[in-house]
């Protein structure tokens, strides 16, 4: 059987976090241990799917790319370590579910304490190349923000890190070519904050991994893009036995229209980002 399916960007992030919530690390970790999410757009839905209800949404989103530019969630910049100088150990706005419940608050630092094998970190990303590594946009201060922290943990106490990626992400080179390029001190004009670019290797899992995960069906990207509302989505195909490309069309269809909450970013007047030089003056678009 064959079917062809259509996913804006928010879609496939409710798509891929269902696909998520199924992997034998997020499966292991849920049962007995903790699963650690940054907040984002990319992990939202993960919250939802292992709670049974929305994050609260006083921080849903740290960093963000918005019309205007590189941006932040509009949180006073003193809130985020790494963007003052401030060790990312200090940052206290990750999602940490365990036993069905969602906490916040924890530092980093205290939440690597308790994390071991068993557990699972999970986190949104900037890019995707064709061999599965993905890309982190750092805008911090401090070399590596707060990922260069979860990358060392991890390898310290052996929990796994899974990436959750739509294919609105994936960019025609490889990513750590793009890293080369990506020279935040260097930057001499942004839209918004300069940043980096840290490649990284782990669990990525985009729509058609999702696919496979949840009905066994082989899932091919044909097409991309749209409009009114669909820019950046994706078309699918989806081929296998009928009761596999049924059931990824029912998985499909129950992310059909889904929503993230609107993107609250900080007024340029009163932001104070250090790396953001960008010239406001005489912008209208901005």
């Amino acid at each position: 059987m064959r079917a062809q399916v259509t996913l804006t960007p928010t879609e496939s992030k409710k798509l891929i976090a269902k696909a998520v919530v199924q992997m034998a690390e997020v499966r292991r970790a849920r049962e007995g241990g903790l699963v650690v999410l940054h907040p984002s757009s990319s992990t939202y839905f993960v919250v939802e799917e292992l709670t049974g209800r929305a994050p609260g949404t006083d921080i849903w989103v740290c960093g963000v790319i918005v019309p205007k530019g590189a941006c932040l969630e509009a949180a006073p910049a003193s809130r985020a370590p790494g963007l003052a100088g401030k060790p990312p150990e200090e940052f206290t706005h990750s999602w940490v579910v365990k036993d069905g419940a969602l906490t916040t608050g924890l530092s980093l630092k205290d939440i690597f304490e308790q994390m071991g094998p068993g557990d699972v970190y999970v986190k949104g990303v900037n890019a995707l190349d064709s061999e599965g590594t993905v890309g982190i946009l750092i805008g911090s201060l401090v070399e590596g923000g707060t990922i260069g922290r979860v990358l060392a943990a991890s390898r310290r106490k052996g929990f796994p890190i899974v990436f959750p990626v739509g294919l609105e992400k994936l960019i025609p080179i490889p990513v750590k070519e793009a890293a080369r390029e990506a020279r935040k001190n260097q930057c001499d004009y942004a839209m918004g904050i300069a940043c980096g670019l840290l490649p990284c290797r782990g669990l990525a899992v985009t729509e058609v991994k999702a696919i496979e995960i949840l009905s066994g069906a082989t899932a091919t990207p044909i097409a991309a893009g749209g409009l009114g509302g669909a820019e950046g989505s994706v078309l699918l195909a989806i081929r296998g036995e009928k009761e596999q490309v049924s059931r990824a069309i029912e998985f499909v269809e129950q992310c059909k229209g889904a929503q993230l909450p609107q993107a609250r970013t900080l007024k340029c007047e009163v932001c104070g980002a250090p790396l953001c030089n960008f010239p406001m003056k005489n912008k209208p678009w901005a």
